[in-house]
């Protein structure tokens, strides 16, 4: 009975055992699942928002930069022009070609200086006169923005205040290409702010002009910015649903591990209480089996029994029909007849035996 009892505990202790594992690794999978496509949605979120904020800039930039060149190349054949015109106005007139030459860039500086773009934006040109850089490399000779400056030299060594050399950048695309775009930090027309750049220059081989233009990045900038944050927001609340999703996930799938797991442990305990049962029968036909070899076992020994009348006696000391006590300790039951000695002793006179011997029934 004890160690019907301690193996009962040690099923239950192993059951709590196993239960609690299938809990731990099944919840433990189902939140690492759940990690693992909760953090790809948000590499994916990351990675799109990034590139339409790099879309969107890189938009914005190429405007700009086709809006540079067409400017630069218009203000190019502009002076291309203007400068053929004037010539050939003056070409039977007593003037040098010097002079000519003086009356053309007079008129075109004239011009220049005059010319504004769309948001205040206007043209300088920078006048090559040493190719190989260095101090006093060009003069400024047209620059509405800074006119007191006109005439100063430059050097392909100034920088602007994030340190970069705008002149030596401008100065190698001239000699590489004849034309670059090229950004730099510059004071804004009529403000005294310093803002980012961007400059497209082209090279008038003629007059060795430095034909340039460029547009404030402020607003590209800002406009990046307000765009950024406005996406940041719309991401920070896709990642709050995504969070939400991720949550609701786990809790649907605990409570299906849960479902599953008592459906389980039902069937388990119904499986259980069946063998419980046949176990029980088992050992209650074992029982009785045990009885009757005990019994059988009694009957091996040594019965007293009269040796005329065939009685047996007891346990008790009561005498008893040999019928009657086996069927006491067995469960046998007897059927009467006679056996052949017994009947040719009773019967060997009567006619009617005689015949059936005869005819082999006895």
């Amino acid at each position: 009975m004890n160690k019907n009892r301690i193996l009962k505990k040690d099923l239950r202790i192993e059951k709590k055992i196993i239960r609690r594992y299938f809990y731990i690794v099944s919840i433990s999978l189902v939140i690492l699942l759940a990690l693992v496509l909760s953090l790809n949605y948000t590499h994916s979120l990351d990675e799109e928002y990034s590139h339409k904020i790099n879309q969107l800039s890189s938009s914005i930039l190429n405007e700009k930069k086709r809006f540079l060149r067409n400017t630069i190349e218009r203000t190019v054949y502009y002076i291309e022009q203007e400068r053929k015109r004037i010539r050939k106005e003056n070409v039977s007139t007593d003037l040098t070609a010097e002079q000519i030459e003086a009356i053309c860039v007079d008129k075109i500086s004239r011009y220049l200086r005059e010319m504004r773009l769309i948001d205040n934006g206007y043209i300088w040109v920078n006048r090559i006169i040493d190719y190989n850089g260095g101090d006093d490399y060009a003069i400024r000779q047209i620059h509405p923005n800074l006119p007191h400056t006109e005439g100063m030299w430059l050097s392909t060594n100034m920088m602007d205040i994030k340190g970069n050399r705008p002149y030596e950048a401008e100065l190698n695309g001239m000699k590489k290409d004849g034309e670059l775009y090229f950004e730099y930090y510059f004071k804004k027309i009529d403000s005294e702010k310093i803002v980012h750049k961007m400059s497209f220059a082209k090279l008038y081989k003629p007059y060795d002009w430095v034909v340039a233009t460029g547009v404030y990045l402020d607003d590209v900038d800002s406009i990046i910015d307000n765009e950024t944050r406005r996406m940041q927001k719309s991401h920070a609340t896709q990642k709050f649903r995504s969070l939400f999703v991720t949550l609701f996930f786990v809790v649907v799938a605990i409570l299906i591990i849960i479902f599953f797991e008592g459906q389980l442990s039902r069937l388990i305990l119904d499986y259980e209480k069946r063998i419980k049962t046949q176990m029980d029968s088992i050992l209650e036909e074992k029982a009785k089996v045990e009885k009757v070899l005990s019994e059988v076992k009694e009957l091996k020994g040594m019965l007293p029994i009269c040796s005329k009348c065939k009685k047996i006696r007891d346990d008790q000391g009561y005498w008893k029909h040999i019928e009657s006590y086996i069927k006491h300790h067995t469960d046998v039951d007897f059927s009467h007849g006679l056996c052949p000695e017994c009947l040719e002793s009773l019967y060997g006179e009567q006619e009617w035996y005689k015949k059936a011997k005869r005819k082999g029934k006895f």
